[in-house]
């Protein structure tokens, strides 16, 4: 489970005017939420930024409408934000880098060891960014944020079903890139993805 929580609205009731100090402790309590998730879309710590400006933008315009009856906020929130860079990418058709410099040195392990596990992180993130937005999205969702089916579909108004089939083809397509066709049958890439998304 993230470790965000997901705690209800405290000071806006749904469809009531806007209350600034519900929106303040709203960005604080969800901005790496949304920060983190936009990161992962799109890969690039600028566009992250911006997409966490424009995400919370369209939730102070939306904030009157949030609905607790009908999902978590953290729900909202991920579709919000996965929406928007989806709408993003779509725009602006670019080439997205790696998600993160990797941490090179730890203390605790030999430089070769880490130097192999960044590598491997590396090589994982470079196959995920490489997904379609579809495949990335359930991925992201299902194994960086642990959120179980029925919340992913949710947050991308799809039925599980099609959640599960785009996992399936989303480890599938993974399994091809990092270990290759010939032996992607016998090695399963899910503990890779929860360690290291």
């Amino acid at each position: 489970m993230n470790s965000l929580g997901d705690k209800r609205l405290p000071h806006v009731a749904p469809r009531s005017k806007i209350d600034q100090d519900a929106f303040a402790d709203i960005f604080e309590q969800y901005k790496r939420l949304v920060y983190k998730t936009a990161y992962l879309m799109l890969g690039d710590s600028a566009e992250a930024d911006e997409a966490l400006q424009e995400v919370f933008v369209l939730v102070y315009k939306s904030l009157a409408s949030y609905d607790p009856h009908k999902g978590a906020i953290t729900t909202w929130l991920h579709r919000i934000t996965i929406n928007y860079c989806l709408g993003h990418r779509r725009k602006r058709q670019i080439l997205t880098e790696p998600l993160e410099e990797a941490r090179l040195v730890q203390l605790d392990e030999p430089i070769e060891a880490s130097l192999v596990k960044a590598a491997e992180r590396q090589e994982v993130r470079r196959a995920i960014m490489a997904l379609s937005e579809k495949q990335r999205a359930v991925i992201i969702l299902r194994y960086y944020w642990e959120l179980p089916y029925n919340e992913v579909a949710q947050v991308l108004a799809i039925p599980v079903g099609t959640v599960k089939s785009r996992i399936d083809l989303a480890l599938k397509t993974l399994s091809l890139k990092l270990v290759g066709p010939k032996i992607a049958h016998r090695k399963d890439v899910r503990p890779a993805l929860e360690c290291e998304v």
